[in-house]
Parts: structure tokens; sequence; C-alpha cells
């Protein structure tokens, strides 16, 4: 919850909830959203969560302070001796801008679009698709302070074979062999996870069931529009509702 740059869960205060058991709480009024309204924050979360995250640090570290983006050579996400690094990416992005608005006006707006927008926003679908299920599950848990390492951090991600044999070839096995590039599978054993659910319906089901984690306790996992968990943590890890 502290250590984590991205897809950092939101919690019970961030979404304006009552605590467990405060007669004002309301599920269905407060998360309730129509399929409709899920379906087109979904597709925003699929355009517009990549440009959004480098610009406004959107669904990144709470802790950083406002403002916080990838394109400020002396923003607190990077070392002092990558200040020169960022600045030549900001000189490359601010050519491939030119780039654009050279080629729109010599082979016009729509052509652009077809060979270079289009093309842009399913790379970037994809690359928020395959990360944001990598590391948002409701079975996979998060932590806060003394309970938080590398190991167990690392360890808090999913294998999903996206596409099947179409992902391994175009998408470079990205999607099928994630945990390797934080842990081998023979050493992390037991804790591996993986996922055979489809893509789509896995991508639609966790952003419904990923809604919020609990302001208190130090091992949480996602809740639900329903305020319910898949998992809990073990009852030294646990904070008690008043409802309990």
């Amino acid at each position: 919850m502290e250590r984590d740059e991205v897809y950092v869960p939101k919690t019970r205060s961030d979404l304006g909830l009552p605590k467990e058991g405060d007669p004002a709480l309301d599920y269905d009024e407060i998360l309730g959203d129509t399929p409709i309204y899920t379906l087109y924050m979904l597709i925003r979360q699929q355009v517009l969560a990549f440009p959004a995250y480098l610009l406004f640090n959107v669904s990144g570290q709470k802790n950083y302070p406002k403002w916080t983006n990838h394109f400020d050579p002396n923003s607190i996400l990077f070392a002092r001796a990558q200040r020169n690094a960022v600045i030549m990416s900001n000189i490359g992005i601010a050519f491939m801008v030119w780039g654009v608005s050279y080629a729109s006006a010599i082979w016009g707006v729509s052509e652009v679009i077809k060979y270079y927008a289009i093309p842009w926003l399913e790379v970037s679908h994809w690359f928020i698709m395959i990360t944001y299920l990598h590391h948002t599950d409701p079975v996979m848990p998060h932590y806060r302070g003394k309970e938080w390492n590398f190991q167990r951090g690392a360890a808090a991600t999913v294998d999903r074979p996206i596409l099947g044999w179409q992902g391994r070839f175009f998408l470079h096995d990205v999607a099928h062999y994630h945990v390797i590039h934080h842990y081998l599978k023979a050493f992390i054993g037991d804790y591996y996870v993986s996922s055979d659910a489809p893509a789509f319906k896995a991508l639609w089901e966790n952003y419904n069931k990923c809604q919020f984690v609990e302001d208190e306790g130090e091992v949480l996992f996602y809740r639900d529009k329903k305020g319910q968990a898949i998992r809990r943590p073990a009852d030294e890890y646990r904070v008690k509702t008043k409802a309990e």
C-alpha cells in the first residue's frame, strides 16, 4: 500500500464509504453502478489509464506529492542519476508530437489516426489490460507497514494465458510468464498464482470485485461492490468490524 508504484488500491475512505456497521452505509447506493456505466468506466480505463498515470500519477502511489508525473526530471519518481535520461525522453516525445503534426499536415488527420493513433490505442489497451490483470485480483493480498517486504510484494502477482497461443506469439509471452520477472516458479512454490479465466471475463469480474480495501489492517484483500471479500487475512492479521 505504501510502496507500489501503480494500481494502488482505493481505500474505504477514498470512496467516501462509512465504516462497516454504520447506519449510513449503503453499498448499492454508493457502488451500485449500472452495467452500462461500468462498461463506460472500464473502456475509459483501457483508453486513458496509461497517459493518465504518466501525466497525473492516477492510480499511483498516494504518498507522492501533488502533480507527480513522469515528465518532470526532478520528480520523486526518479533518482538524481536519471535526470538526464528523463530530459532526453521528453525531447524524444516532443519530436514525436512534431512528427505526428507534420504527418497530419502532409497526409491528413484521418490517415494519421488510421495508421498511428488507432494502433497506439490498441497497444495502450493491451498494456493496461495485461498489467492490470497481473496485479489486480481479489485473491491477492496487499500489505501495509511491517507486514510488507520485497519478497511478499513481488509474490502478489498472477500469471494469465491471455489470448492463448496468439498471446504467446504476438505478446511475446509477457502475460503467460509474468511471475518469473518477479520470481522463478520453482522458487515461489505454493505461492505461485495463475488463472485460466478468459481475459475479458477476468477484466470485467476483477473490475467489479476489486473496489476497495480497508483503511485499517496490515494484510488486505479487495472488497467488491457489496463490501465482501473472497479472502480474508488470518485472524492475527485481521481488523474485525463492528458487525463481527
